[in-house]
């Protein structure tokens, strides 16, 4: 659907809120690579500090959130989305169980899928603890906690950066034509780093970004009770920044967060439909002539790839859900019958830091214990059956 400006708008008033459009869209790319850093972007946009910091407060008003991405393969993680169907008797119990797999177990998001009640997991994984990650899981299903468990490795994981170019920040819309549709250029720049030199204090840099990108690094000193804000400083820029810990910003733009004080998900019901898409068995070229098309559409939330594997997560707006559908149709048709489709439960989703605490300094190394989480979990099951 394509949106136009209201017709009483006078030319040099339709000129304006043109050029100011362009000057937002500017504006959230830069977000985007570099953070919130207001007086930065106004000096590379051309516009008064004061005007960009009212866009960007009138953002965040209008249920934007922004938030670092850490870099999974930069930190040494590999990435893992998990289908999992919980066995009957803990179906009840789903979001405490998938909250123990944020809290112990590196799962990053999982959300519900409609209508069948699958989970979606992502998980990013210590590449040390891999091997001790995937048993554990399938000795969860032994001992009856999932009735079923696929597990597809990645390379890489990105959150896409927002195509702004395509939004009315005025009216809160997408000004999509679904008739005018072109490549987005990120579609190719896929570049899946090493993995870098980092240490705790560079994890609770990390942390605090991810959970608010506007706080001040002084208030990250505070918060991680750094002893010496310039030795701080001093992470942040030489690691953090520099060794590229940090993939760029999410710019939310679809009103679904984390509230801290209430500790529950919120999101925008029946403003968009959240789609999953998992492709496995793939050839290089199915699979990047997929990623090619789903790429032609402003509404990538998230992606990874690895060899004969592809992931996406697709937000639309409800009311494009026939355009979308038929859109999603021919995308798939080079990688038919090796795709599948999965419709997200937002009101049952949730997305996690980083377990910090099993990240250990001295041998630099992350820690995970497999037979511990089984354990527990065995504990629980016990629990529940014996009412």
């Amino acid at each position: 659907m394509l949106v136009q400006y209201p017709r009483t708008l006078t030319e040099s008033q339709a000129v304006s809120q043109t050029r100011n459009h362009g000057k937002m869209a500017e504006m959230v790319k830069l977000i985007s690579q570099r953070g919130p850093k207001i007086d930065e972007i106004a000096r590379d946009i051309g516009v008064f500090k004061e005007t960009v910091r009212y866009w960007y407060n009138s953002m965040l008003k209008n249920g934007f959130t922004v938030q670092a991405s850490r870099n999974h393969e930069n930190l040494g993680m590999k990435r893992v989305i998990v289908v999992a169907e919980l066995s009957e008797e803990f179906r009840g119990y789903a979001d405490a169980i998938f909250y123990s797999l944020g809290e112990l177990a590196y799962v990053v998001t999982f959300a519900k899928t409609l209508p069948d009640g699958y989970y979606i997991l992502n998980a990013s994984i210590p590449a040390e603890c891999m091997n001790d990650w995937c048993e554990s899981m399938g000795k969860l299903k032994t001992i009856g906690i999932f009735a079923s468990i696929d597990l597809v490795a990645m390379d890489w994981a990105r959150n896409v950066p927002m195509w702004a170019d395509f939004f009315n920040f005025q009216t809160g819309t997408w000004e999509f034509d679904w008739n005018n549709k072109k490549m987005n250029p990120i579609a190719v720049d896929v570049q899946p780093g090493q993995r870098q030199k980092y240490d705790a204090t560079d994890l609770k840099i990390i942390e605090q970004l991810q959970l608010n990108a506007d706080i001040p690094l002084i208030e990250v000193s505070n918060k991680i009770g750094a002893a010496n804000y310039k030795t701080l400083a001093w992470h942040y820029k030489r690691h953090v920044s520099e060794r590229g810990l940090i993939k760029g910003y999410q710019v939310n733009w679809t009103g679904a967060k984390y509230d801290l004080q209430s500790e529950k998900p919120v999101h925008r019901k029946h403003k968009y439909m959240w789609i999953d898409i998992i492709a496995n068995g793939l050839t290089e070229e199915a699979k990047f002539g997929l990623m090619g098309r789903l790429h032609q559409t402003p509404f990538m939330w998230l992606e990874a790839g690895g060899t004969g594997t592809y992931y996406a997560r697709m937000v639309f707006p409800t009311e494009d859900m026939p355009e979308a559908l038929e859109f999603l149709e021919g995308a798939v048709s080079l990688a038919r019958g090796k795709v599948n489709f999965f419709h997200m439960d937002q009101a049952h989703a949730l997305y996690f830091t980083l377990p910090n605490r099993f990240y250990d300094e001295e041998s630099r190394l992350w820690a995970f214990d497999g037979a511990n989480l089984v354990t527990r979990f065995e504990a629980v099951v016990q629990k529940i059956r014996e009412g």
